[in-house]
Protein backbone atom coordinates (compact mmCIF):
# COMPACT_ATOMS: atom_id res chain seq x y z
CA UNK A 1 0.00 0.00 0.00
CA UNK A 2 1.02 3.53 -0.60
CA UNK A 3 2.49 4.68 2.75
CA UNK A 4 2.35 7.99 4.25
CA UNK A 5 5.30 7.67 6.79
CA UNK A 6 7.65 5.81 8.23
CA UNK A 7 8.66 1.94 6.16
CA UNK A 8 7.08 -0.98 7.66
CA UNK A 9 9.53 -3.89 8.34
CA UNK A 10 8.30 -7.45 9.12
CA UNK A 11 9.97 -10.84 9.86
CA UNK A 12 6.89 -12.94 7.53
CA UNK A 13 8.27 -13.93 3.91
CA UNK A 14 6.18 -14.18 0.78
CA UNK A 15 6.57 -17.52 -1.20
CA UNK A 16 7.80 -16.59 -4.70
CA UNK A 17 5.03 -18.03 -7.79
CA UNK A 18 6.42 -20.30 -10.31
CA UNK A 19 8.67 -18.29 -12.92
CA UNK A 20 6.71 -16.90 -15.72
CA UNK A 21 6.94 -14.14 -18.14
CA UNK A 22 5.72 -10.64 -15.97
CA UNK A 23 3.34 -8.24 -17.14
CA UNK A 24 3.21 -4.46 -16.54
CA UNK A 25 0.60 -2.35 -14.33
CA UNK A 26 0.46 1.50 -14.50
CA UNK A 27 -0.81 3.44 -11.23
CA UNK A 28 -4.10 5.32 -11.81
CA UNK A 29 -5.35 6.11 -8.46
CA UNK A 30 -6.82 4.50 -5.04
CA UNK A 31 -10.19 3.38 -5.61
CA UNK A 32 -12.65 3.71 -2.62
CA UNK A 33 -10.29 3.84 0.14
CA UNK A 34 -9.33 5.75 3.66
CA UNK A 35 -6.65 5.99 6.05
CA UNK A 36 -5.15 3.73 8.66
CA UNK A 37 -2.54 3.55 10.94
CA UNK A 38 -0.54 0.47 12.62
CA UNK A 39 1.06 -0.17 15.65
CA UNK A 40 4.39 0.88 15.78
CA UNK A 41 4.51 0.96 11.70
CA UNK A 42 2.80 4.46 10.35
CA UNK A 43 -0.34 5.60 8.65
CA UNK A 44 -0.76 4.09 5.02
CA UNK A 45 -4.04 4.60 2.12
CA UNK A 46 -5.80 1.35 2.41
CA UNK A 47 -8.53 0.45 0.18
CA UNK A 48 -8.81 -0.05 -3.43
CA UNK A 49 -6.00 0.48 -6.55
CA UNK A 50 -7.08 0.95 -9.78
CA UNK A 51 -4.45 0.43 -12.50
CA UNK A 52 -4.33 -0.16 -15.90
CA UNK A 53 -2.60 -3.04 -17.56
CA UNK A 54 0.28 -2.10 -20.01
CA UNK A 55 -0.39 -5.18 -22.00
CA UNK A 56 -3.45 -7.27 -20.47
CA UNK A 57 -2.55 -10.77 -19.57
CA UNK A 58 -4.88 -13.35 -21.11
CA UNK A 59 -8.44 -13.02 -19.43
CA UNK A 60 -8.23 -9.49 -17.84
CA UNK A 61 -9.26 -6.48 -19.39
CA UNK A 62 -7.82 -3.15 -19.75
CA UNK A 63 -8.27 -2.00 -15.91
CA UNK A 64 -7.76 -3.83 -12.61
CA UNK A 65 -8.51 -3.52 -9.21
CA UNK A 66 -6.67 -5.03 -6.62
CA UNK A 67 -5.99 -4.68 -2.72
CA UNK A 68 -2.60 -4.91 -1.62
CA UNK A 69 -0.79 -8.01 -0.13
CA UNK A 70 2.49 -6.77 0.85
CA UNK A 71 3.58 -4.15 3.46
CA UNK A 72 7.24 -4.56 2.91
CA UNK A 73 7.74 -2.09 -0.06
CA UNK A 74 6.36 0.87 -1.61
CA UNK A 75 3.99 0.77 -4.41
CA UNK A 76 5.72 1.99 -7.93
CA UNK A 77 4.43 2.59 -11.42
CA UNK A 78 4.80 0.84 -13.48
CA UNK A 79 5.20 -2.09 -11.77
CA UNK A 80 6.36 -5.45 -13.38
CA UNK A 81 4.31 -8.83 -11.97
CA UNK A 82 3.87 -12.04 -12.38
CA UNK A 83 0.42 -13.26 -12.26
CA UNK A 84 -0.09 -16.66 -9.95
CA UNK A 85 -2.39 -17.70 -7.44
CA UNK A 86 -3.18 -16.86 -3.61
CA UNK A 87 -2.31 -20.53 -3.47
CA UNK A 88 1.22 -19.40 -3.65
CA UNK A 89 1.24 -16.66 -1.19
CA UNK A 90 2.85 -17.94 2.37
CA UNK A 91 3.29 -15.88 5.55
CA UNK A 92 3.66 -16.26 9.28
CA UNK A 93 -0.33 -16.98 9.10
CA UNK A 94 -1.71 -20.83 8.48
CA UNK A 95 -3.12 -20.46 4.93
CA UNK A 96 -3.13 -16.74 4.56
CA UNK A 97 -3.49 -16.77 0.69
CA UNK A 98 -6.61 -19.15 1.02
CA UNK A 99 -8.07 -16.68 3.90
CA UNK A 100 -7.03 -13.26 2.30
CA UNK A 101 -8.75 -14.67 -1.03
CA UNK A 102 -12.36 -15.67 0.69
CA UNK A 103 -12.03 -12.05 2.15
CA UNK A 104 -11.68 -10.07 -1.32
CA UNK A 105 -13.67 -12.71 -3.53
CA UNK A 106 -16.55 -12.50 -0.52
CA UNK A 107 -16.72 -9.08 0.48
CA UNK A 108 -15.27 -6.83 -2.59
CA UNK A 109 -17.96 -6.86 -4.85
CA UNK A 110 -20.22 -5.47 -2.10
CA UNK A 111 -17.67 -2.53 -0.77
CA UNK A 112 -19.77 0.30 -0.99
CA UNK A 113 -17.41 3.22 1.13
CA UNK A 114 -14.15 4.17 2.12
CA UNK A 115 -14.67 2.29 5.53
CA UNK A 116 -15.82 -0.47 3.75
CA UNK A 117 -12.92 -0.89 1.32
CA UNK A 118 -10.43 0.09 4.36
CA UNK A 119 -12.07 -2.15 6.81
CA UNK A 120 -11.19 -5.02 4.22
CA UNK A 121 -8.04 -4.28 3.81
CA UNK A 122 -7.07 -4.59 7.20
CA UNK A 123 -9.22 -7.59 7.31
CA UNK A 124 -6.82 -9.03 4.46
CA UNK A 125 -3.60 -7.74 5.88
CA UNK A 126 -4.94 -9.48 9.99
CA UNK A 127 -5.19 -12.93 8.10
CA UNK A 128 -1.62 -12.65 6.45
CA UNK A 129 0.31 -11.99 9.73
CA UNK A 130 -1.70 -13.17 12.31
CA UNK A 131 -4.37 -16.62 13.27
CA UNK A 132 -5.94 -14.98 16.13
CA UNK A 133 -7.88 -12.24 14.33
CA UNK A 134 -7.62 -10.17 17.33
CA UNK A 135 -6.70 -6.34 15.73
CA UNK A 136 -5.21 -5.00 19.18
CA UNK A 137 -2.59 -8.15 19.28
CA UNK A 138 -0.54 -9.80 17.44
CA UNK A 139 2.34 -9.13 14.63
CA UNK A 140 -0.44 -6.54 12.67
CA UNK A 141 -2.22 -4.36 15.29
CA UNK A 142 -4.34 -1.20 13.97
CA UNK A 143 -4.20 1.83 16.31
CA UNK A 144 -8.25 3.12 16.61
CA UNK A 145 -7.19 5.73 19.42
CA UNK A 146 -6.92 9.30 19.16
CA UNK A 147 -3.67 8.74 17.65
CA UNK A 148 -4.68 7.40 14.82
CA UNK A 149 -4.56 9.50 11.34
CA UNK A 150 -8.59 9.66 10.89
CA UNK A 151 -9.07 10.26 14.40
CA UNK A 152 -10.72 7.69 16.72
CA UNK A 153 -13.99 7.95 16.05
CA UNK A 154 -13.59 6.87 12.20
CA UNK A 155 -10.75 4.47 13.24
CA UNK A 156 -13.09 2.59 15.04
CA UNK A 157 -15.76 1.84 12.57
CA UNK A 158 -12.85 0.97 10.07
CA UNK A 159 -12.04 -1.65 13.04
CA UNK A 160 -15.50 -2.49 13.71
CA UNK A 161 -16.07 -3.67 10.20
CA UNK A 162 -13.12 -5.28 9.74
CA UNK A 163 -14.08 -8.00 12.64
CA UNK A 164 -17.14 -8.05 10.80
CA UNK A 165 -15.57 -9.23 8.05
CA UNK A 166 -12.86 -11.41 10.17
CA UNK A 167 -15.93 -12.99 11.72
CA UNK A 168 -17.38 -14.03 8.97
CA UNK A 169 -13.98 -15.27 8.15
CA UNK A 170 -13.90 -17.87 10.93
CA UNK A 171 -16.01 -20.22 11.76
CA UNK A 172 -18.16 -20.85 15.19
CA UNK A 173 -17.50 -24.46 15.61
CA UNK A 174 -13.05 -24.05 14.57
CA UNK A 175 -11.58 -23.26 11.74
CA UNK A 176 -11.70 -20.68 8.75
CA UNK A 177 -13.20 -20.03 5.10
CA UNK A 178 -10.50 -20.33 2.30
CA UNK A 179 -10.86 -19.45 -1.84
CA UNK A 180 -8.56 -18.63 -4.26
CA UNK A 181 -7.97 -15.73 -6.20
CA UNK A 182 -5.41 -13.97 -8.18
CA UNK A 183 -1.73 -12.75 -7.39
CA UNK A 184 -0.29 -10.36 -8.61
CA UNK A 185 3.53 -10.75 -7.56
CA UNK A 186 5.81 -7.79 -7.82
CA UNK A 187 9.24 -8.90 -9.65
CA UNK A 188 12.44 -6.93 -10.08
CA UNK A 189 13.50 -4.96 -12.22
CA UNK A 190 10.86 -2.81 -11.50
CA UNK A 191 9.87 -3.91 -8.11
CA UNK A 192 6.85 -2.67 -6.59
CA UNK A 193 3.98 -4.20 -4.25
CA UNK A 194 2.20 -7.46 -4.26
CA UNK A 195 -1.32 -7.36 -4.78
CA UNK A 196 -4.58 -10.11 -4.94
CA UNK A 197 -7.82 -9.33 -7.40
CA UNK A 198 -10.56 -11.67 -8.72
CA UNK A 199 -9.87 -13.90 -10.50
CA UNK A 200 -11.04 -12.90 -14.32
CA UNK A 201 -13.60 -15.87 -16.31
CA UNK A 202 -11.29 -17.12 -18.90
CA UNK A 203 -12.36 -14.67 -21.96
CA UNK A 204 -11.55 -17.07 -24.58
CA UNK A 205 -13.07 -20.29 -23.02
CA UNK A 206 -16.30 -17.87 -22.63
CA UNK A 207 -16.39 -16.67 -26.51
CA UNK A 208 -15.83 -19.77 -27.53
CA UNK A 209 -18.81 -21.01 -25.71
CA UNK A 210 -20.87 -18.37 -27.47
CA UNK A 211 -19.58 -19.28 -30.93
CA UNK A 212 -20.49 -23.16 -30.27
CA UNK A 213 -23.71 -21.93 -29.17
CA UNK A 214 -24.60 -19.83 -32.04
CA UNK A 215 -23.40 -22.51 -34.39
CA UNK A 216 -25.38 -24.82 -32.36
CA UNK A 217 -28.60 -22.97 -32.96
CA UNK A 218 -27.74 -22.29 -36.63
CA UNK A 219 -27.83 -26.01 -37.20
CA UNK A 220 -30.56 -26.80 -35.16
CA UNK A 221 -32.39 -23.65 -37.59
CA UNK A 222 -31.11 -25.36 -40.56
CA UNK A 223 -32.32 -28.82 -39.73
CA UNK A 224 -35.87 -26.99 -38.71
CA UNK A 225 -35.95 -25.90 -42.31
CA UNK A 226 -34.84 -28.48 -44.51
CA UNK A 227 -37.22 -31.18 -42.73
Amino acid sequence: MRKLWFIVTCAAVLALPSKASASQLIYQQMGQHDIVTVQGAGSFYAGEIDWLWDTPPAGFGAAVTTYCVDLFREMTTPQDVVVGTTAGIATGAQDAGGKVAWLLNTFAPLVSSGVQAAALQVAIWESLYDNDHNLAAGTFQLVTDSTAYTGAAKAQLIADQANDYLNQLYLPGGGYNTSTATWLHAVEPSGGQDQITTTPEPASLTLLGMGGLLAFRRRRTADGQAA
